[in-house]
């Protein structure tokens, strides 16, 4: 399978210990677009046998209605046997693999997920791989771990707050996260080079600094990024999915903009702005990405009217308009 799944806004990180299904179950009535199951470090030992059963479970009875991962144990502990053997069904979306090294975790997590799915009677490639780069070593290697496999539709910078990455890496965590800027900068940097769309970025712990929350979030997503791990809070899932929204009113705009370079096919002036030919590429992705959130250009918009078609270079000498009135490369 290719690399063409959705995209993910809020990705609601359940440290549930697995041992009632009832807890599991409530993983499902939030608004977060997608869910996590979680049989790693948060599923005590004791409790492991029992979650993968409850697991399994959920993921039938509502696996269908949200992207369900699940977070798994780590590729070189044989835990990791039973839980795919408990977790790979029709409704499993993906898992998201633990302290992912370099490309060779990857692989081994690729050819167990093909042998589950091929003896439950699934397309192979069906199940993707959520990495978690939780190391140096993993976040240096994240191009590479990236390019492993196409099951890798997501990607996350790991940098949270006095966790494993924080051991790993040495960085000491700030409200402002420029300690970690670089970090996350190389993730998206590196992730999109190997063909993958969707980086994610790391969950904010500081839950009770809302306003720091959403200047990380705002942050991240001018770096590159589409949305972001997240505490199953209601208030919490409701910032992440309106900063990783598109706007109304930037979408109505594109939906002008994109049809009338569209409509003429070259360079055009637009209610006193120049747009480049290439800037409706531009248009085009943040219109697809509104839509698979349900955002689409209003019908009832405000219309543009164009004042010139071509020309945009000899308008530029000629009216020196410079980067403030034209918009493209």
């Amino acid at each position: 399978m290719s690399r063409n799944r959705r995209p993910l806004r809020s990705i609601s990180l359940n440290l549930k210990e697995g041992d009632s299904i009832d807890e599991l179950r409530t993983a499902y009535l939030s608004k977060a677009d997608a869910v996590t199951h979680e049989l790693e470090d948060h599923c005590p030992d004791r409790f492991k046998a029992v979650a993968r059963k409850n697991i399994r479970q959920v993921i039938d009875e509502h696996g269908m209605e949200k992207p369900t991962l699940v977070r798994v144990s780590t590729t070189d502990n044989p835990n990791l046997l039973a839980d795919l053997e408990a977790i790979v069904s029709e409704n499993l979306y993906g898992i998201m693999l633990p302290k992912v090294r370099d490309e060779e975790d990857i692989l081994k997590a690729d050819y167990l997920l093909t042998l589950m799915e091929k003896r439950a009677g699934l397309e192979v490639g069906r199940i993707c791989i959520m990495p978690l780069p939780e190391t140096a070593q993993g976040h240096r290697r994240a191009y590479h771990i990236v390019d492993a496999s196409e099951r890798v539709e997501y990607m996350v910078s790991a940098t949270n707050t006095n966790g494993d990455p924080a051991r790993s890496i040495g960085y000491q965590w700030t409200r402002e996260c420029t300690e970690t800027l670089y970090i996350r900068q190389k993730v998206v940097l590196d992730t999109r080079a190997a063909g993958m769309q969707w980086p994610v970025c790391c969950n904010w712990n500081a839950m009770d600094d809302r306003e720091g929350l959403e200047n990380y979030l705002i942050q991240n997503r001018q770096i590159g990024y589409f949305g972001s791990i997240c505490s199953p809070e209601p208030s919490y899932i409701d910032t992440v999915n309106r900063i990783f929204t598109p706007p109304q009113d930037e979408i109505d705009s594109w939906g002008e903009i994109v049809a009338l370079q569209e409509q003429y096919d070259d360079d055009v002036k637009i209610d006193g702005k120049w747009y480049a030919r290439n800037r409706s590429k531009w248009g085009r992705l943040r219109l697809d990405l509104a839509a698979a959130y349900g955002v689409y250009p209003r019908p009832d918009r405000p219309k543009m009217k164009v004042e010139q078609v071509g020309g945009i270079m000899k308008a530029a000498e000629a009216e020196a308009i410079g980067n403030a009135g034209m918009t493209g490369d």
